[in-house]
Order: C-alpha cells, then structure tokens, then sequence
C-alpha cells in the first residue's frame, strides 16, 4: 500500500495544478497578474533532494511528457525541463545545507527558470505579445508567490514522509 502513496502524490499534484487554476477565483487585487501553479515541479525537486534522484528522474521525465500531453501542444518541453529542474536541484543542495530555507530557495530558482525557460520557447516558437517586464511583473512574481506558499505547506510533512520512506527501502 505504501508504494502506492507517492505516485498519488504525483498525480494529485499534475491535476491539482489545473483544479487550482480552474477554481481560483479571479480576485480584484490580481488584475491581469497570472498565477501559474507548478506544484508537481515542487514536489518532484523535493523528491529529488528527499528521496532518491534516479527514481525521482523517471518520474519527472514520465510526468514531464505527461505534462506536454495534457497542457501543451509542443512535446518535449517538459519532458526535458523537469528532469533537467530535479538533477539540478539535487546538485545546489549538495553545495547547500538542507534545510527549510535552502531548499526554499531551490525551488524558487527552479520554478524561475523553468518559467523563464518555457517563457523564452514561447516566443521562439509562438507569436508571444508579453514583453520581459510585463513577464516578471504579471507572471514570474505571482508565480514565484503562489509556489512559494504550496512549498511552506507541504514541506514539513512530504519531507518527513520522503525522509521515512526512504529508510524504509533501505532497511529492506
């Protein structure tokens, strides 16, 4: 049953993200700012640094192409940023200490430039009116808020349970 629970985790993150966008509530003090949820990207870097990276790699590349699948018609963008937002969170915490703050600001980086990523293929590829500044300010800021408040919630508890799980492959 417990090899059950983290693709849950998973999946219910992938379809949180477009529950969340589909029932926020378009409130007056957001204007046009846009709040882009990337809730699996946080919790598969915290894979990444809580549990173990190869495994944690498979799942961001599947969920990477799933990820193109469901939202984008462009495959292989995601498929390659996730992977590539995980190894590189695991080697800024090798440098870091692992801690609350640290890991914070590892998520933050990735998401940052995995929206700054998929902004730049946007207007490589798509006929993008968004300038850099309306980017940073009605998109990347937002962004950077609402991932940063979904990754005070879960951190304590998913990294507790990544921590035990992991001893718990371990010892077996």
């Amino acid at each position: 049953m417990k090899r059950f629970i983290l693709p849950l985790i998973t999946v219910l993150c992938f379809y949180g993200e477009s529950l969340f966008v589909e029932f926020l509530p378009s409130f007056s003090f957001l204007d046009d700012r846009i709040m882009v949820p990337r809730f699996l990207l946080v919790v598969l870097v915290m894979m990444g640094i809580y549990y173990f990276r190869n495994v944690t790699l498979i799942y961001a590349a599947i969920f990477g192409l799933l990820f193109d699948i469901y939202y984008t018609g462009v495959i292989g963008v995601y498929l390659f940023l996730f992977p590539i937002a995980v190894y590189a969170a695991s080697k800024m915490m090798k440098v870091l200490q692992i801690n609350v703050l640290a890991l914070g600001l590892a998520v933050l980086v990735i998401v940052a430039l995995t929206e700054a990523l998929v902004y730049g293929l946007n207007i490589l590829l798509f006929d993008v009116k968004m300038t850099a500044g309306q980017f940073l300010y009605n998109r990347l800021i937002p962004t950077l808020i609402l991932n940063l408040i979904f990754y005070l919630i879960i951190f304590f508890p998913l990294s507790r349970w990544l921590q035990n799980r992991k001893k718990e492959l371990l010892s077996e």
